[in-house]
C-alpha cells in the first residue's frame, strides 16, 4: 500500500486529524521530481533553472531537504487516497504537519482538516420565494447597443494600429480613425445576414448579462437572509482556508498587471497578516455560505450525475497533469451541488 494511517479521529470545532507514513520506497519514487523542484529555485553560473546536477543539489541542501520534498509529493499525489480512506468529506485546504523525515525510514506525516460542522437552517425555501418572486423587467435601450458597438469599433481600430505600428508599445494613441459599420466589419465578430442581425446578436447578449447578474443580485440576497437566520458552528479552519483562497487570488490579480504579491503589498504598506484580519468577516461568509449550499444539497437529496463529474474532473486533468483525481472530483461536485442548490430556491418564485 502507498501508504498507511496510524491514527485518526475527530477534534473539537469541526476539525479532523489522520496520522500516518509513507514508505520510504514510495517516496523514492519521487526523488528526481524533488530534486527538480528544489533546482528550480537555485541560481548557479553555468546551469538553467531545473538543471542543476543532484550532486551540487545535495550539497547545497542536504539529503534530508531533498527527502523532505519527495514526501511532500508523495503526498500530494496520495492525499486523495488517504482522504478516501479515513472515510471523511473535507472542507477546504488541509492544514499538514511532517511528523519524520529520515533516510530509508518512511516519511511521517499529520492531516488536519475541516469537516461538515452542525447547520442550523430556517425555511430557505420561505426566504427563496420572498426574493426570487419578485419580477424585473430587464430592457435594453438602443444606446446601450450603439455603445457597445463603438467599444467594439475602437478595439478594431486599436488592433489594426498595432498591427501598422507593432514597434509602438503604448495604450494611448490619440483619436484614431474608427471603422464603419458595415458588412465587413460585422463578418470579424461572426457569421451574420446583415447588421440588423449583427445588432440583434448584441442586443441579445447585453439582455443575458443584465439578466445573469439580476441572478446574482437576487442570489446574494437570498443567502444574506439565509446566514443572518441559521446557526453554525464555524470551523476556524474553514474561513483560515478562504483568506488563503482570497489572498491567493489577489496574487493572481495583482500577477495580470506584471507585478507581485509583495511589490503590492509594500505599495499599499500592509501586510498580508493585517489584509486577512481586514477579510475575516468576508472570509466567514463565503464559509458559511458553502456550509448552507452543502446542507441544503443533503436536505434535498441532491446528486451530482456521474457521467458530468467525470467529464469534468477529465478536463481538469488533462488542463492539469498534476492535479490529484480526488480533490478535482471534490471541486467538480461542490460546484454541481451548488448549481443545483441554486437552482432549487429559484425554482421556489
Amino acid at each position: 500500500m502507498s501508504f498507511s494511517i496510524i491514527k485518526k479521529g475527530a477534534l473539537p470545532e469541526s476539525e479532523f486529524e489522520i496520522e500516518g507514513e509513507i514508505p520510504s520506497d514510495i517516496v523514492k519514487g519521487f526523488r528526481e521530481e524533488a530534486i527538480k523542484n528544489i533546482s528550480a529555485g537555485v541560481k548557479i553560473d553555468g546551469f538553467r533553472p531545473g538543471h542543476v546536477p543532484e550532486k551540487i543539489v545535495v550539497d547545497r541542501f542536504g539529503e534530508v531537504s531533498i527527502l523532505e520534498e519527495a514526501g511532500r509529493l508523495a503526498l500530494e499525489k496520495h492525499y486523495g487516497d488517504i482522504i478516501t480512506d479515513a472515510k471523511i468529506s473535507p472542507l477546504g485546504s488541509p492544514a499538514v504537519t511532517i511528523t519524520k523525515v529520515a533516510p530509508g525510514e518512511p516519511f511521517g506525516f499529520k492531516i488536519k482538516t475541516a469537516v461538515m460542522p452542525e447547520v442550523k437552517l430556517p425555511d430557505y425555501k420561505k426566504v427563496a420565494k420572498e426574493i426570487m418572486s419578485v419580477k424585473e423587467e430587464v430592457e435594453v435601450a438602443e444606446k446601450e447597443v450603439e455603445e457597445t458597438i463603438d467599444g467594439l469599433r475602437k478595439q478594431i481600430a486599436h488592433n489594426d494600429y498595432h498591427i501598422a505600428n507593432p514597434s509602438d508599445h503604448s495604450h494611448d494613441h490619440g483619436n484614431l480613425e474608427l471603422p464603419e459599420v458595415n458588412e465587413e466589419f460585422i463578418k470579424k465578430f461572426g457569421s451574420f445576414e446583415n447588421i440588423d442581425a449583427f445588432k440583434k446578436k448584441i442586443t441579445e447578449s447585453i439582455k443575458a448579462e443584465k439578466e445573469h447578474k439580476s441572478r446574482d443580485i437576487k442570489r446574494l440576497k437570498t443567502m444574506e437572509v439565509i446566514i443572518e437566520k441559521s446557526d453554525i458552528k464555524m470551523p476556524k479552519m474553514l474561513v483560515e482556508s478562504e483568506l488563503n483562497k482570497m489572498i491567493s487570488e489577489l496574487g493572481s490579480n495583482v500577477a495580470q498587471t506584471g507585478l507581485d504579491i509583495e511589490s503590492y503589498l509594500r505599495h499599499v504598506n500592509k501586510t498580508i497578516e493585517q489584509l486577512k484580519e481586514e477579510w475575516t468577516a468576508d472570509a466567514e461568509k463565503r464559509a458559511k455560505t458553502q456550509l448552507i449550499l452543502n446542507q441544503i444539497a443533503i436536505n434535498e437529496k441532491l446528486e451530482a450525475p456521474v457521467g458530468e463529474v467525470n467529464k469534468e474532473v477529465e478536463q481538469i486533468l488533462k488542463m492539469y497533469k498534476d492535479a490529484d483525481k480526488t480533490r478535482a472530483t471534490i471541486y467538480v461536485e461542490t460546484m454541481i451541488l451548488n448549481e443545483k442548490a441554486w437552482e432549487m430556491l429559484e425554482g421556489e418564485k
